[in-house]
């Protein structure tokens, strides 16, 4: 009984020790705790480009930590867009996430991994922007490196996306892409509290990432800026809330800007 309570108060603290790094809108090197199960519900908005009525999706998903260096997620999403009259079944999705390098000391990391995603969509190819959260059937390869310094964390992360859509296609007269190159730069930092007394205290942190995408079949691509806020309570349950903006770009997308809310819930040490 001891030594499960060792274990879990192990788990507790490894991600009240990462917290800052816990992006809101791209996963980090670091993974979620060995044993772990995670279930996740989020949702997205916004105004759509081709009828400029707000439209959404719901996206749940289970992710599950096979060891300290790997996991592996699933999910899926509904929505109204594409010319939905209502929220429907769209897509599902698959990914995996394995932590190569990691060179750890106290109160900094540096840690990286590999990952790679599926998915497969029941959307038609509308749009230059390559999104595999429901938009798009796609692959997509990736490596992420992240640092960690006391209350500060920073990831930066490219990746290979293809899609695999070749017969409904809606053509806006924009030209359709298959490949393309997505990159990130994300920055997290713990805000409160101000020094930890206990793995119950409420943390709250803010962030800032910016997310690219550069098509390379077509001259085409964006930049946006995605701040966000998150609030973790007792080291278990995460809130997180943050935005989309384009800064540049001269991609067809769907909208050049949209809102993010998200609820997750840690069970640790729940895989035997």
């Amino acid at each position: 009984m001891l030594r499960l309570s060792s274990i879990f108060v192990l788990l507790l603290v490894s991600i009240v020790t990462t917290a800052q790094e816990l992006y809101v809108f791209t996963n980090p090197a670091s993974n979620i705790p060995g044993k772990a199960i995670v279930a996740k519900i989020s949702t997205k908005t916004m105004k759509a480009y081709h009828n400029n009525e707000r439209e959404y999706r719901i996206m749940p998903d289970v992710q599950l930590g096979i060891t300290k260096n790997l996991m592996l997620s699933g999910g899926a999403s509904f929505s109204n867009m594409f010319f939905q009259d209502a929220v429907s079944f769209e897509s599902a999705r698959l990914y995996a996430k394995y932590r190569f390098y990691s060179n750890d000391a106290a109160h900094k990391h540096f840690r990286a991994a590999v990952y790679a995603q599926g998915a497969w969509s029941n959307n038609p190819l509308v749009y230059q922007e390559f999104n595999l959260d429901g938009d798009n059937s796609g692959i997509q390869l990736g490596v992420v490196g992240t640092q960690l310094v006391n209350k500060f964390a920073a990831s930066a992360g490219v990746a290979y996306v293809r899609q695999l859509e070749n017969i409904n296609k809606i053509e806006f007269f924009r030209g359709f892409s298959d490949e393309a190159i997505q990159y990130n730069l994300s920055m997290g930092y713990l805000l409160f509290p101000r020094s930890y007394e206990s793995i119950k205290q409420t943390n709250f942190n803010l962030y800032c990432e910016f997310l690219g995408q550069r098509n390379t079949d077509l001259d085409v691509g964006y930049l946006d800026i995605a701040p966000a806020v998150q609030l973790i309570f007792n080291s278990r349950a995460r809130v997180n809330l943050g935005g989309r903006f384009q800064l540049t770009g001269t991609a067809h997308r769907m909208a050049k800007e949209s809102l993010f809310l998200s609820f997750e819930y840690y069970f640790l040490n729940a895989i035997k």
